[in-house]
């Protein structure tokens, strides 16, 4: 089955708005993703430069103490004097160790976080103090060692670690801290000694806790010689190079993207960076896309609810007509439409039931129609037994003049019995000039024998155009109103000129046009402007019944002949010339057609203008109606 309009309407309607929004919840979702992924982004950003402002403060106190010790007088005194003295008393170390103690007692308790302090002179005797909450441990010699060897050429910088001793405190057995170690120089950098300070892990990871609470994201320091300090990774040898990073990169880790920021400290110069991964970000955003969704889901169904509801009013009117036009085609041409709106559906329906109600007045007409023309088929077929037998008759009294010897009258009857044989052929029937120009002769030799040697004729012919086709009797109207009107008032003198030749016609588009031009020329009465214009007027009236009361030029018949004669006369006349010049417009249209000259006591010039072709009726270029 077919499905209806409407239907497929209301179908392509909802699939158009789910496209749309599918399409416009996807564009929303994509253009929230990277706006939430670039505020996400400025906010990583800042919060990792707020870490790296306050680890920065922190690590500068650090340096202050560092810097406090390394060039306190007292402790270079102690460490200078305990690596000269090649063995050192015990009364002697206990009491250098007292000193020290008094003199670094605030700074176990401004630093907090601080595990403990080794000093060590050039002869790597150590002097151990320990932090606030720390027992006091020695490291053993291979650590030392190894911190020995991280310093050289440090010059003096302070050098971070991280770092682990045994403890018996954790569970582990081991305990995490920052190791910050440099070399102990005088002010004209002579070195005295080593100092190590041990920190808990909070001092670092306390500040750095925020940026990794995603177990997806992680968090890098380094100090300024690019060394790894802090890392919340296992693995250390996984934490990328600084120097390749940078603020809001995005780079791939084991295939995923991360969102990198990076933040350098101001003071101790430490590089902060932190990454998080951007297919955990977005997938918070992930409840967006099913919001969206629904909501799409949601909207459709509700569009589709209301467009089918709005639909089926919208196209009631047109069910109904398309349910008329049925039933018209089916036979009933009563069907009328009710019309309850002036819009587009209402002028539809409108116009459905005009175009009804003028079917069936057409149906009607076309049947009465039928009966009339075959009424008028019995008239025509008992009429036109009057023309035969007068064809017969006349062939008759020719037959009998010519062997009486009357030749000249025998001569006449020949010439009207084929006028009327050529004139009871169908109108439609293809004719050539030659075989207009030879009843044009005929009905002259009639006219010869009216007027006798006071009438002067001349036909010319040119060669080669003999055969062109023309439209039937299209000359004997003119040539008869030639008779009939331009010579009625005249005595002697009578001329008339017919000559048809080979000519061109100029378009409005100045393209040339072949055409043969025939020309009936007359030396009579002429026709008055008002004349002129009764004939066009007349000419393009539609219909030929009210044409006996226009004015023609067979008004101007003698005064004293017979009323009714004259109103005959006047009519054939009228109807003759308006036939002209409705067939040559209806068959060939602009350019071609029938021109009148003519001018009061001076004559009248008909000029026929028509197409070079061999089917007049056929193939011709740019043709009008009437009246265009």
């Amino acid at each position: 089955m077919r499905k209806s309009f409407s239907r497929k309407l209301i179908i392509s309607l909802g699939v158009v708005m789910m496209i749309t929004f599918a399409v416009s919840g996807y564009i929303t979702y994509k253009i929230h993703l990277h706006l939430f992924t670039e505020e996400i982004s400025r906010q990583f950003s800042k919060t990792n430069e707020q870490a790296a402002a306050r680890l920065d403060l922190q690590i500068r106190n650090i340096y202050k103490i560092s810097n406090f010790i390394v060039f306190h007088p007292y402790v270079e005194q102690v460490l200078q004097r305990s690596a000269q003295t090649e063995k050192r008393e015990t009364y002697t170390q206990l009491s250098d160790q007292d000193e020290l103690n008094s003199l670094l007692y605030q700074v176990k308790y401004d630093e907090p976080k601080l595990f403990s302090m080794y000093l060590y002179d050039v002869q790597d005797n150590g002097f151990i103090f320990g932090g606030a909450n720390a027992p006091s441990t020695r490291l053993s010699k291979d650590v030392y060692l190894d911190i020995k060897a991280k310093l050289e050429g440090s010059f003096g910088n302070l050098i971070w670690f991280p770092m682990q001793l045994p403890s018996d405190n954790t569970s582990s057995g081991v305990r995490h801290l920052f190791a910050a170690a440099r070399q102990m120089k005088t002010v004209n950098q002579e070195k005295y000694g080593i100092m190590v300070m041990l920190f808990d892990e909070s001092l670092i990871s306390e500040y750095l806790n925020e940026l990794v609470k995603d177990e997806q994201a992680n968090v890098f320091l380094y100090d300024k010689m690019d060394n790894l300090v802090y890392s919340d990774l296992n693995l250390l040898s996984a934490a990328p190079e600084p120097g390749s990073i940078t603020n809001k990169s995005v780079d791939l880790v084991d295939g995923k993207p991360y969102l990198y920021s990076k933040s350098r400290s101001g003071q101790v110069d430490f590089t902060l960076v932190s990454r998080v991964s951007l297919d955990a970000l977005q997938s918070k955003s992930g409840i967006i896309f099913q919001v969206n969704v629904l909501i799409g889901i949601i909207s459709v169904v509700l569009s589709g609810l209301l467009v089918f509801w709005t639909g089926n009013r919208l196209f009631r009117p047109l069910h109904r007509l398309v349910q008329g036009m049925r039933r018209m085609r089916e036979g009933d041409f009563q069907i009328r439409l009710e019309t309850r709106s002036d819009d587009e559906l209402g002028f539809m329906a409108h116009s459905f039931n005009a175009m009804a109600e003028n079917l069936d007045k057409l149906v009607k007409e076309v049947y009465e129609r039928q009966l009339s023309e075959r009424e008028a088929e019995l008239t025509a077929i008992q009429a036109q037994l009057n023309p035969h037998f007068l064809h017969n008759t006349l062939d008759t009294i020719y037959w009998k003049l010519y062997l009486q010897d009357d030749l000249d009258t025998a001569e006449l009857v020949v010439s009207l019995s084929d006028m009327l044989r050529y004139a009871l052929e169908p109108v439609d029937l293809p004719t050539t000039l030659l075989d207009e120009f030879t009843q044009i002769r005929n009905y002259l030799t009639i006219q010869h024998h009216r007027f006798g040697h006071e009438l002067e004729t001349m036909v010319q012919l040119e060669e080669g155009i003999e055969q062109w086709p023309v439209p039937r009797l299209i000359l004997q109207p003119l040539v008869e109103n030639v008779f009939m009107h331009a010579f009625t008032e005249m005595a002697t003198g009578q001329a008339l000129i017919i000559r048809a030749y080979r000519s061109t016609i100029n378009r409005e588009n100045e393209e040339e046009l072949g055409a043969i031009v025939i020309e009936i020329i007359d030396n009579g009465k002429g026709i008055t402007e008002d004349q002129l214009k009764a004939i066009w007027q007349s000419a393009r009236s539609a219909g030929f019944a009210s044409v006996s009361t226009r004015p023609s030029e067979g008004e101007f018949l003698s005064s004293t002949r017979h009323s009714e004669e004259v109103s005959q006369r006047r009519r054939r006349v009228h109807i003759g010339i308006r036939s002209v010049i409705r067939r040559l417009n209806l068959l060939y249209g602009e350019p071609y057609g029938l021109q009148i000259e003519s001018k009061q006591d001076a004559g009248t010039t008909f000029r026929l203008r028509l197409p070079r072709t061999e089917d007049y009726g056929l193939d011709l270029p740019n043709r009008k109606s009437w009246g265009e």
